[in-house]
């Protein structure tokens, strides 16, 4: 069960850099970095202006919603893997085992 948490949490960085990445190359209102990057020029020139732009919209909305679905699913096997451990307080064992010193009561002088 640990290599499928292992997996999913694999899946899910390298959704988050794609989706990163796909955020960054979109031109935004005042322009972005996809009027300084070639391969963004290329498709656009191969696609059209118009579906590069529809093409990067879809694609940053799959992304965002595997990427919504990936953290439920994490969520879910690691709560599935936890259901038969029992909680463990996290102190230190010198706290529960030995008593606190207690100060001196302080004598008056005479």
């Amino acid at each position: 069960m640990g290599w499928l948490l292992g997996t999913l949490i694999f899946l899910l960085v390298v959704d988050a850099v794609l989706l990163t990445l796909l955020v960054l190359i979109q031109q935004g209102k005042g322009g972005g970095l996809a009027t300084d990057i070639q391969g963004v020029a290329q498709a656009s020139q191969l696609l059209g202006v118009r579906h590069a732009a529809d093409f990067a919209e879809k694609a940053t909305w799959t992304l965002f919603g595997i990427l919504i679905g990936l953290t439920l699913l994490i969520h879910a096997v690691h709560s599935s893997m936890r259901e038969g451990t029992t909680a463990t307080p996290r102190t230190a064992n010198v706290i529960e085992t030995q008593p606190i010193p207690s100060s001196p009561a302080q004598q008056p002088n005479k």
